[in-house]
C-alpha cells in the first residue's frame, strides 16, 4: 500500500475510543427528532468507572476535532498523552495507569487540563469547547458514533509485509509479531510461529499482555509516527481516527486482488476430526476439508479461527470445554447463526443474488437430509490414524465421473411449462395462461452453479436443482403438480400453505425479485399476454 502522509500534530487515540458508539444511549426523545453530527472519532470518557459508579453522565469526546486544533498551534500528541518507557504513546490521559492516581486525582486531571485549556484558547479569543460541567457530561449528545471496524485482511496484510520489508528489513514480520520470553523478560520473535495478536491480546488486560485494542493501537501508532518522516510526501499514512474507522478513508484503501499467500506452515488438505483421544466418541465418517480452497474465499485468518489459529478441535471439544466456552465441536461446525461455522458461513453464501432465487424462498434454518453425506464422506474415526495419510486432495474424494452424471435426459425435460390457474372467468376472458420457460430457467441455474465452487459441491446434479421450485416433492422425472397441494386458497390448518395463484406469484415473483432478473413487470402482462379478439 502506498502510505500517504497526513497531517503530524494527530493524538493518538485513547484506549476508551476502541469501544464502539453504535448509538449514544440514554436519549431522550426530543434528541431523537433532533440531527446528530455522525463522527467515526468519538471517544467516551468513562475513566472513573475504574473507582466505581460514576457521579455525572459520561463524556463523548469528538478526538480528531481536538487534533485539528492543536496542530493548528503546532501541539502534538504529548500535550494529552504520556510516552512510555518503549517509546509508546499511552492511551490513558496525561498518566500511565489508572492505579497511578487516585479518583480525585484523575478527577482534577481532567478537569484542569481540558477546561484549562479551553479557557486558555477563549482568552486568546479563540473558538474553543465547554466551560462548565454541564457542557461536557451532557444527557442530551450532539454526535452519533459511524465508526467503521478497521479489518486486516489478507489484501492489508500483504500491503504492510510489503512496507515493512523496505522500512524495516532488519525486521520485517518481527516487527508486528512477537511473543513475550519470560525468562528474558522482553518480546522476541520467532520464524515460523507467527499468531495473531488477539492469540495473546485478549479482551482484557493480563500481565505482559494489554488488551486486543490497546495493543493494536500501540503497536500501529507508534509505527506510523515512526515513518511518517520516511515515506512520500503524497502517500496515506493514517493517524488520526477518521484515517482507519470512517467509511471515506476506508474507501481509499489500496486493494491487492489476489495477494500472495500468507506462510505459516498451514496444510493445503486435511481430514477434519476430533482430537485423537476423542475420536472413539464419535460415529459420522470424517470430513475431507481443503484449506487452500477456502483461504481464497476468505478476507482473513480470523473469518475461521476466530480467537487463535490453532486447530478448531483443540478449543472445541466433542464434549465441550472451558477454553472453547463450552460450545462442542458439532456446534462450532454447523451454528447456523455463526459467521465462522461451516454451515453459518455457506448460510450466508445463499443469500448472493444467484443463490437468493431458490434459497430465499425456502425453509431457513434447516440442513437438507442429503447434506451430512456431502460434507461426511472422509474415513470412519475409527479408521482414520491408518487411512489418513492416503489422501492429499479434496479430489481423492469426489465422486466418479459416471455419479456426477444428470439424471434425467434433455427429453425428459419439457421446454416450456403452460401454467393455467383457475382465477375466475373475468381473468380467464383477459389473459391468457403465462408460459413458463422451462428449460431456459434450468439452463441459466445450472450455468450460474458451474461458476461457483459451492454451489457445484453441493448441486450434483440436476434433481437437486428442480427441489428449488418443486418443493417437498419426491426427486422424478415427472413432480406432483403444485395444486396437488396448493388448492383451496385459505386452508385455516395450514397457514404456511398459500393457495394456488399466491403459491405461484410467491415462488415465481419472489424469485425474480430475490435475483433481480429484469425486466420484471409489476402488473399481469408481465407473464400474461393479453387475450387478443379474434382469440376469444
Amino acid at each position: 500500500m502506498r502510505y500517504s502522509k497526513k497531517v503530524i500534530g494527530a493524538i493518538f487515540v485513547p484506549v476508551f475510543v476502541l469501544f464502539a458508539i453504535a448509538m449514544l444511549t440514554g436519549c431522550s426523545e426530543s434528541q431523537a427528532d433532533q440531527a446528530l453530527e455522525p463522527r467515526s472519532d468519538l471517544v467516551l470518557i468513562n475513566d472513573m468507572k475504574y473507582f466505581g459508579p460514576l457521579d455525572r453522565e459520561e463524556v463523548i469526546y469528538p478526538h480528531d476535532l481536538h487534533t485539528e486544533a492543536l496542530d493548528k498551534d503546532g501541539i502534538d500528541c504529548y500535550k494529552c498523552h504520556l510516552k512510555t518507557e518503549r517509546g509508546y504513546v499511552s492511551t490513558r490521559f496525561l498518566r500511565l495507569t489508572d492505579s497511578a492516581k487516585t479518583k480525585d486525582e484523575i478527577m482534577d486531571l481532567y478537569h484542569d487540563n481540558c477546561i484549562g485549556c479551553h479557557k486558555s484558547y477563549a482568552d486568546d479569543g479563540k473558538q474553543t469547547g465547554p466551560l462548565t460541567c454541564g457542557e461536557c457530561h451532557q444527557k442530551e449528545q450532539e454526535y452519533v458514533s459511524v465508526k467503521q471496524p478497521m479489518i486486516f485482511d489478507y489484501s492489508m496484510h500483504y500491503i504492510h509485509v510489503r512496507e515493512t520489508d523496505k522500512l524495516f528489513p532488519e525486521e520485517k514480520c518481527g516487527k508486528c509479531h512477537h511473543e513475550y520470553d519470560y525468562d528474558l523478560k522482553k518480546l522476541i520473535y520467532i520464524k515460523g510461529k507467527e499468531r495473531h495478536c488477539a492469540d495473546c491480546h485478549g479482551a482484557d488486560d493480563v500481565v505482559f499482555a494489554s488488551d486486543y485494542h490497546v495493543a493494536a493501537h500501540l503497536d500501529c501508532i507508534k509505527c506510523h509516527l515512526d515513518v511518517v518522516d520516511r515515506v512520500p510526501a503524497d502517500a496515506t499514512l493514517p493517524i488520526r481516527c477518521e484515517g482507519c474507522h470512517s467509511k471515506p478513508a476506508q474507501a481509499e484503501f489500496d486493494i491487492v486482488e489476489n495477494p500472495p499467500r500468507i506462510p505459516r506452515e498451514q496444510p493445503d488438505f486435511l481430514i477434519v476430526s476430533a482430537e485423537t483421544d476423542e475420536l472413539d466418541l464419535t460415529r459420522l465418517p470424517t470430513v475431507p476439508f481443503s484449506h487452500v480452497g477456502h483461504e481464497n474465499f476468505t478476507n482473513r485468518c480470523r473469518d475461521c479461527h476466530h480467537q487463535t489459529l490453532r486447530a478448531c478441535s483443540e478449543c472445541h471439544t466433542v464434549l465441550g470445554s472451558e477454553e472453547g466456552d463450552g460450545v462442542t465441536l458439532q456446534r462450532a461446525m454447523h451454528e447456523m447463526n455463526s459467521q465462522h461455522s461451516c454451515i453459518g458461513c455457506h448460510e450466508l453464501e445463499k443469500e448472493t443474488q444467484k443463490c437468493s432465487g431458490c434459497h430465499a424462498l425456502m425453509e431457513q434454518n434447516i440442513v437438507s437430509e442429503h447434506a451430512c453425506n456431502i460434507c461426511h464422506t472422509g474415513p470412519l474415526p475409527k479408521n482414520l490414524a491408518e487411512q489418513k495419510d492416503r489422501y492429499d486432495s479434496l479430489d481423492d474424494f469426489k465422486p466418479e465421473p459416471a455419479e456426477m452424471q444428470l439424471s434425467f435426459a434433455d427429453e425428459d425435460i419439457p421446454d416450456t411449462v403452460s401454467i393455467d390457474m383457475v382465477t375466475g372467468e373475468v381473468f380467464k376472458n383477459r389473459f391468457e395462461p403465462a408460459v413458463f420457460p422451462h428449460q431456459k430457467i434450468i439452463d441459466h441455474l445450472m450455468r450460474d452453479i458451474a461458476e461457483s465452487n459451492l454451489a457445484t459441491h453441493f448441486h450434483g446434479h440436476e434433481d437437486v436443482v428442480c427441489q428449488g421450485c418443486h418443493h417437498h416433492s419426491p426427486i422424478g422425472k415427472r413432480p406432483p403438480l403444485c395444486e396437488s397441494c396448493h388448492g383451496e386458497p385459505f386452508v385455516q390448518a395450514e397457514l404456511g400453505k398459500p393457495g394456488l395463484k399466491a403459491a405461484y406469484h410467491r415462488q415465481c415473483i419472489g424469485c425474480h425479485e430475490e435475483m433481480n432478473i429484469e425486466p420484471l413487470k409489476q402488473d399481469c402482462e408481465g407473464c400474461h399476454k393479453k387475450v387478443t379478439t379474434a382469440g376469444r
